[in-house]
């Protein structure tokens, strides 16, 4: 069975499918396969697990009014994902709905014919002047400038460089540099990712890696670097607190004491 593109915006781990079977085997399918389309969005990897153990799943029809919103919401607090992660998902979506936009507008000229106005689609632009990489940003909880390094990953990388970030193994914003590099110096760098790994100019072509005192976390571009650490810290822990479902009790009292913290440190 086919998966549905709006699925694909979150990268598909297959390395524990062989668990997940043995794991169907003995208690069965618990949840659903949802359709859309007679597509898979939801529940690739049960797919793959049933599959491997010879069961038939349980199929569900939905019927989102928006596929990717859907996706979206139902994995984003699913996943323990770091914010570069997030931003290929979230480029990933920007992409779908760049790609349903050119889509419709084409449907729209066959329609009307020449002379007759387009039909223009206003997504995921509901927001006036707001960007669509800015609300596909949003969607994940990322910046607008992350998405944009994303996208450069995806149209540029190669699998393998592709592969690291989506796997949480190097920042979307050194990839983003990388990425302008040939394929085979691409791969080299991907072969050996360090996570907190950044780079200087690139003079003659050639990466350069910068001093590894001066490396930072953070997913933004070096001229952010300069805000104070206990800033830095503050918005790691609230990356890492956005990831906790929003009705664990335990949340709000996660972002009071980062709260607390600032104030304290000020």
């Amino acid at each position: 069975m086919e998966f549905h593109d709006a699925a694909n915006i979150f990268p598909l781990d297959e390395d524990h499918i062989g668990e997940l079977a043995e794991d169907v085997k003995a208690n069965g399918l618990l949840c659903p396969i949802e359709l859309l389309d007679g597509k898979v969005i939801d529940g690739r990897r049960r797919w793959l697990a049933c599959e491997q153990a010879g069961i038939e799943p349980d199929l569900v029809e939905v019927d989102p009014p928006d596929p990717v919103a859907y996706v979206l919401s139902l994995n984003l607090h699913r996943r323990q994902l770091t914010p570069s992660q997030r931003s290929m998902v979230a480029a990933r979506a920007r992409e779908f709905y760049d790609q349903a936009a050119k889509e419709r507008q084409k449907e729209g000229g066959k329609q009307h014919g020449k002379g007759h106005p387009k039909v223009v689609e206003n997504l995921p632009q509901p927001n006036g002047n707001q960007k669509a990489r800015d609300q596909a940003g949003k969607s994940a909880g990322v910046s607008g400038r992350s998405v944009d390094y994303a996208t450069k990953v995806l149209k540029n990388g190669t699998p393998a460089l592709i592969k690291v970030v989506d796997e949480g193994r190097m920042s979307v914003s050194t990839a983003a540099i990388i990425a302008s590099e040939p394929p085979e110096v691409q791969d080299k760098e991907a072969a050996n990712p360090r996570r907190n790994r950044r780079y200087g100019p690139v003079p003659g072509g050639q990466i350069v890696e910068a001093d590894p005192s001066e490396a930072s976390d953070s997913e933004e571009p070096p001229e952010r670097e300069c805000r104070g650490v206990g800033v830095r810290h503050a918005n790691e822990a609230i990356n890492c607190l956005m990831r906790i479902p929003k009705n664990d009790p335990l949340r709000k009292r996660g972002f009071q004491i980062v709260t607390d913290w600032i104030r304290r440190n000020r």
